[in-house]
């Protein structure tokens, strides 16, 4: 049996670094089979299109810090300590981006969000979506959170859209001024958001 490729991978991986990097439009096939090793004939193998690449790289790429995916599954019992817990790797994630790219990237989403915005259906709905599936998740961690008293909180839907739209915000600020410190600074006012009372 031969050796099973990797080239969907590489390519995967260097369309996700290209298009933080760059922009989804600046990028173009023969850079990303470039960057990746793999031939033109390769590419088009595995994927019909730049678009359809873009769709399943945005699929993998949304939940940076791999713990949405989790409370998907199963919403934590102590969900203050994973929110925290959440901010932390977020900007972990961020600052190790910045450490091997040599700035401030910002978040894939949101990058995309203001690049195309409602300029191309398909695309435009899968980012609806998954900010959609990421709203819902912190919709349903703020319940767990409310449910066992440790946020003062009306109603979870509201705090969730700001907790979300926040985050996606502080990104983009840190992107701009291409200085990280905003995210740490800001992890206070993020838990304020969500209802948490600080000590």
């Amino acid at each position: 049996m031969g050796r099973q490729s990797d080239a969907k991978d590489r390519l995967l991986d260097a369309a996700n670094n290209l298009f933080r990097d760059r922009g989804f439009s600046a990028v173009g096939v023969a850079e990303l089979c470039s960057t990746a090793k793999v031939n033109k004939g390769s590419f088009y193998h595995y994927f019909p299109s730049k678009q359809a690449l873009l769709l399943e790289v945005i699929d993998a790429a949304w939940d940076e810090t791999g713990m949405l995916v989790e409370w998907e599954e199963q919403i934590p019992h102590r969900p203050v300590e994973q929110l925290r817990r959440f901010l932390e790797e977020l900007f972990v994630f961020h600052y190790a981006d910045q450490e091997s790219s040599g700035r401030v990237r910002g978040s894939l989403l949101s990058n995309l969000v203001h690049e195309l915005g409602t300029r191309n259906d398909k695309i435009s709905k899968k980012l609806s979506e998954l900010v959609e599936r990421e709203t819902a998740v912190f919709e349903a961690l703020l319940t767990e959170a409310i449910d066992r008293g440790e946020v003062s909180l009306g109603h979870p839907r509201p705090a969730a859209e700001s907790l979300v739209g926040c985050i996606h915000g502080l990104l983009m600020l840190a992107k701009v001024r291409n200085d990280l410190s905003v995210l740490p600074q800001s992890e206070n006012e993020l838990l304020r958001l969500s209802g948490v009372v600080q000590e």
